[in-house]
């Protein structure tokens, strides 16, 4: 794959020096060449702390009035962030695989391109282009879909008229995951067993429901068996036969149906319908329990109590992360939402599953879960099953396909180390919940120092682009 040709920002162009993130910085450290800051409470960068004020007077100075766009030179100097690469296949007779040559799209076009992008994922987020309920929560994924966020934010009352809602972020990724769970991927993320793209069914938690979740949940509350018996099979089998036996849980409904009846709260059919509802969640429970089903709803139930941690007000306690039922208890604002997750971009549905899954399961009580992408890739597509198949042709400019450093998403990796830095530094309940779901947030930036200003250049550039949009310069 050849490199794309080094795109030169001259001196002019550089970012003026912004204002700090926070008052309350416990230290800096260098990490990769770029200088990352330990947060006061860890558990703030699930939301967007990014400075909200960055205006294109304060990155580029005043604005002219008239048109300052006339050539294909203008655009580039004005948004030299936007440089949609594509990269133009050449099958080679000789070697028998295909070649790439890298190019950069007009920035004329990407600009209106990525303003009807905008568009069209702010109508999605509303409901208004498929009907779908709005949004109450959206939650973007690091790193690449941090830019979305900052399209979305930025033209949201150009294009609505609609409340913005809650913005959130959550780490999630596909890789991590095949590699919790021992999957191997090799060349273009194929699986090394399967000989295809790693996929959702390749997991073996893939077949956990929100309902399976909540069962598990039911059983440790009811207190058949406690969290740390769970992997016991004495124990289990024990359980078990408790609730096989005597349907513990059909005893309890017929119970207190039974007084409601006697109080003339029910009629006599729905008291029958409660006992044997009662019998069904005692089956469904002794399934459950089965030692093999348990073994994938175990780790499922561990993820969604790491992400449910991050949205606990005031953090957690240490008896808490020992017993992930006890969080899953804890109060989150997220009942009745709808919410949607966001992508920058989504090719094989693998990210999409995995989201949709961890997101669900960490809200039982949400009114729905869906997921959308940003912008539809351009791949490669032989029709064969060659491992070139499917190649990324074009996708968002902030994610380089031949040159990507990770910088200009305004966020760093995932880190645990990182946040048990700050744990033992400061270990106060919001710290212990950022360092129980580090898996799922990422290291925070600062952005004056980061590798060439990239995220602030780009967060720039694009209140610039709406600006000469409202102007008429840009259509």
């Amino acid at each position: 794959m050849q490199k794309s040709p080094e795109l030169v920002t001259s001196s002019s162009e550089t970012t003026q020096e912004t204002k700090k993130l926070g008052e309350v910085a416990l230290e800096s450290s260098q990490t990769g060449g770029e200088t990352i800051k330990n947060a006061p409470c860890g558990i703030n960068i699930v939301h967007d702390h990014f400075p909200e004020d960055i205006s294109p007077k304060e990155h580029f100075g005043s604005e002219p009035e008239t048109n300052p766009f006339k050539t294909e030179e203008d655009y580039k100097r004005v948004f030299n962030t936007f440089a949609q690469e594509e990269l133009i296949p050449t099958y080679d007779t000789k070697d028998r695989i295909y070649k790439y040559k890298a190019i950069i799209r007009p920035y004329k076009e990407t600009a209106e391109v990525y303003i009807q992008k905008t568009e069209s994922m702010i109508k999605k987020i509303t409901g208004e282009a498929d009907g779908q309920p709005a949004a109450d929560v959206t939650i973007y994924l690091d790193k690449s879909a941090r830019p979305v966020s900052w399209f979305v934010n930025e033209f949201w009352d150009n294009f609505t008229d609609r409340p913005k809602p809650r913005t959130e972020f959550l780490a999630i990724d596909r890789k991590p995951w095949f590699e919790k769970f021992g999957v191997k991927l090799g060349f273009g993320e194929y699986n090394e067993d399967t000989g295809r793209l790693g996929a959702w069914d390749d997991l073996p938690i893939r077949d956990v429901t929100v309902d399976d979740i909540k069962t598990l949940k039911s059983i440790l509350d009811r207190g058949f068996i406690s969290y740390d018996e769970l992997d016991s099979s004495t124990k289990l089998s024990t359980a078990k036969r408790r609730i096989t036996g005597s349907e513990i849980d059909a005893v309890l409904a017929e119970n207190e149906s039974q007084e409601r009846l006697a109080r003339n709260e029910i009629t006599s059919q729905e008291h029958d319908s409660y006992i044997e509802e009662g019998k069904r969640r005692g089956t469904e429970i002794a399934k459950i329990l089965d030692n093999e089903r348990l073994k994938n709803i175990k780790p499922a139930f561990e993820i969604a109590s790491k992400i449910r941690g991050l949205f606990v007000p005031g953090g957690l306690s240490e008896e808490e992360i020992g017993d992930p039922s006890l969080i899953m208890n804890r109060d989150v604002d997220m009942a009745g939402k709808n919410i949607l997750i966001i992508d920058e971009v989504e090719r094989s549905g693998t990210t999409r599953a995995i989201a949709e899954h961890f997101v669900s399961w960490a809200f039982p009580e949400a009114a729905s879960v869906r997921f959308q992408s940003f912008y539809e890739a351009k791949t490669l597509d032989v029709g064969s099953d060659s491992l070139q198949n499917g190649q990324m042709l074009m996708i968002p400019f902030w994610y380089s396909l031949t040159l990507d450093d990770g910088t200009g998403r305004g966020i760093r990796d995932i880190s645990e180390g990182y946040y048990e830095s700050i744990y033992e530094k400061n270990p106060t309940d919001t710290n212990r919940a950022a360092l129980y779901g580090s898996n799922f947030i990422g290291v925070p930036l600062v952005y004056e120092t980061e590798k060439g200003q990239k995220s602030l250049r780009l967060r720039g550039q694009i209140a610039r682009l709406r600006v000469e949009y409202e102007k008429g310069h840009i259509l």
